[in-house]
């Protein structure tokens, strides 16, 4: 079946086009699919998993930008659409850098880097960086269907200042990309400054190892 999204017709598989209708719709009745053959149903799978996979990326950054866009956010009101309990919703925004509780905690927020085999300082002064933490990750963005950026491949240091409010941290749409340091756990939102020199082009693997 071949559905039309702005413009641009795509091939979907038959069983998938009535489900994702359905869904759009609101219908809460769920018809079951069509096809009887194996590789049939298999095939539908795999494209179900792919299609739930991308949209779980999108709820999150999403889910993100909302709870950052405002410093009183109605979490319920974002709990009940994302369909999330308190303690889950806490645990998807902390896992993209924003605090569990938004009365009592900020964000670690990445401010600037240095390329350290140049060591060259970008979007920042050193004076501005001289009090400031830091830590050291090889910068390994996953390949995307865009050039990658000049700082692809290369090992960057990023200065961040520590539990900045979210009234003041300013995330817009880098709400829901970081930066995290497995071995010292830490996970660090970026600025929008930080964000458009790294990657440019906003369309984001969130699998990669260094960020999401």
């Amino acid at each position: 079946m071949r559905i039309s999204i702005g413009g641009e017709r795509v091939e979907v598989h038959d069983d998938l086009a009535r489900a994702l209708l359905a869904a759009l719709r609101g219908e809460r009745l769920v018809e079951p699919p069509q096809a009887s053959a194996f590789e049939d149903l298999t095939a539908l799978v795999a494209c179900i998993s792919r299609v739930t996979q991308h949209l779980n990326v999108v709820k999150e950054l999403a889910m993100s930008r909302a709870d950052a866009s405002d410093s009183y956010s109605n979490r319920r009101a974002l709990g009940i659409a994302a369909a999330m309990a308190p303690s889950q919703l806490g645990r998807v925004l902390e896992g993209h850098g924003l605090p569990k509780d938004r009365r009592a905690g900020g964000v670690d927020l990445a401010v600037a880097f240095r390329t350290t085999d140049d060591s060259v300082l970008h979007l920042a002064a050193e004076d501005d960086v001289a009090a400031l933490p830091s830590f050291t990750l090889p910068f390994t963005p996953a390949e995307r269907a865009t050039e990658p950026t000049e700082f692809a491949g290369r090992e960057l240091t990023f200065y961040y200042r520590r539990q900045v409010p979210l009234a003041v941290a300013g995330l817009g749409r880098s709400a829901g990309y970081t930066v995290r340091h497995a071995e010292r756990g830490l996970i660090a939102c970026v600025t929008e400054d930080v964000f458009d020199a790294l990657f440019g082009d906003p369309r984001l693997d969130p699998t990669r190892p260094n960020g999401r």
